[in-house]
């Protein structure tokens, strides 16, 4: 059988090249940065894989769309047993979802959610500034976006859309079977598979190029957008979370990919995992293009659609200042330019987190009343920053919907 490689994908040669970086970070990881023979089929494969197990659900629902969307959505919103008659495709899937893995651990979830509440707006910032920013580097994560006409969306809408489910998979008791985060996960999980359908039919689709849309290797990307590089993002900030604290974080968004349908060989528990996934994204995706240009230029803009309270104006174009240093500090003033963005005379903003973030940080490893505080006001600042976008979060939606 022939291997049947996008052209997205670098060849296994390509991968195997090494410099003194790489050479540095083999010794930080448990395997060699590059992929072994075996590890590169199986990412080709992912390039080329869905989500089974929602894709036929969704196969279900086109067969009779007037009827069987809404007969799932009663399933997912209000249990199998409001059903008027058993549906084996939403009986399978469902009763596999809510049926929680075995490796789930209830008590590094809930310290995950304490740890994540502390992180208050630090989190929101690495989210935006590094793991959104950086992803629209790569094209391979835009082609849905740009197919689909969603950039014609405002980035604010978009943004509300992501901060809206990430408030709600972060609630305690969020990801009960009935919680919102739950809910709001299996639905995005749906709309990627709906996408994933609609283009699959598309004429304009390259899946000579691209592979499969919204594919295994991307889903699994876009989770670790949320898992491992924020972590490499809070270091940054001067934000140093200790190894249980590491593990506990990964070990909930590693649910997280579980419940929207990322393969459990592509959901990481420890960081160097997640480094080599990492490395390797750079020879999944071609170089930057109109697109990253398109989204980043977007994105930047996005401070003027904030609804503030007071002196809007104002703070409208100091958050738009804010988060174009952030940018910069995290990706560089070259990679800022492949995103349509003007590079700034410093990081100011950023080196004030840093100062400020050491400090506290630091003394709420010493102080257990510090640390319930940066919880709790943490927690209180994440959700204000959905209240900026709260007349548009009307939808749901992940970051790369």
């Amino acid at each position: 059988m022939t291997l049947q490689i996008p052209k997205r994908l670098a060849t296994f040669q390509q991968m195997q090249r090494s410099d003194a970086l790489t050479q540095l970070l083999n010794h930080f990881t448990a395997k060699p940065l590059a992929p072994s023979y075996a590890e590169y089929l199986r990412l080709n494969k992912a390039l080329n894989s869905g989500d089974a197990a929602m894709d036929a659900v969704v196969d279900w629902v086109m067969q009779n769309p007037k009827r069987n969307r809404p007969l799932f959505e009663a399933a997912l919103f209000q249990g199998l047993a409001q059903l008027p008659e058993s549906i084996p495709e939403l009986t399978d899937f469902f009763q596999h979802a809510a049926h929680k893995p075995d490796w789930l651990d209830e008590e590094k979830m809930d310290r995950a959610l304490q740890f994540t509440h502390q992180l208050g707006i630090n989190n929101g910032f690495v989210l935006r500034d590094l793991s959104l920013m950086a992803g629209y580097l790569f094209p391979g994560f835009n082609q849905p976006l740009m197919m689909t006409g969603a950039l014609n969306k405002q980035a604010g809408t978009r943004l509300a859309e992501t901060t809206k489910w990430w408030i709600d998979i972060t609630e305690p008791d969020g990801l009960k079977r009935y919680g919102a985060g739950f809910t709001s996960t299996i639905y995005v999980r749906f709309i990627h598979a709906l996408v994933r359908a609609h283009l699959k039919k598309n004429p304009k689709w390259d899946a000579d190029t691209w592979g499969l849309p919204i594919n295994q290797f991307d889903l699994a990307m876009t989770n670790l957008a949320f898992s491992s590089v924020v972590l490499i993002g809070i270091r940054a900030l001067g934000i140093f979370p200790s190894q249980q604290d590491s593990e506990n974080f990964l070990h909930f968004w590693r649910y997280i990919g579980w419940l929207m349908g990322v393969d459990e060989q592509w959901l990481i528990a420890k960081e160097s995992e997640g480094w080599r996934l990492l490395y390797w994204m750079q020879f999944a995706h071609p170089k930057s293009d109109d697109s990253s240009c398109a989204l980043g230029t977007s994105l930047s803009k996005e401070p003027f659609e904030r609804q503030y309270r007071y002196l809007r104006p104002l703070q409208q174009k100091l958050a738009y200042r804010q988060h174009l240093e952030l940018t910069q500090f995290f990706i560089g003033k070259k990679r800022m330019q492949c995103l349509g963005l003007k590079p700034q005379t410093a990081s100011w903003f950023s080196y004030y987190l840093i100062a400020r973030n050491v400090v506290l940080y630091s003394g709420a490893k010493r102080l257990p009343a510090l640390q319930q505080k940066l919880i709790k006001k943490g927690r209180e600042i994440q959700k204000l920053g959905l209240a900026l976008y709260q007349s548009k979060a009307k939808q749901l939606a992940s970051m790369h919907q």
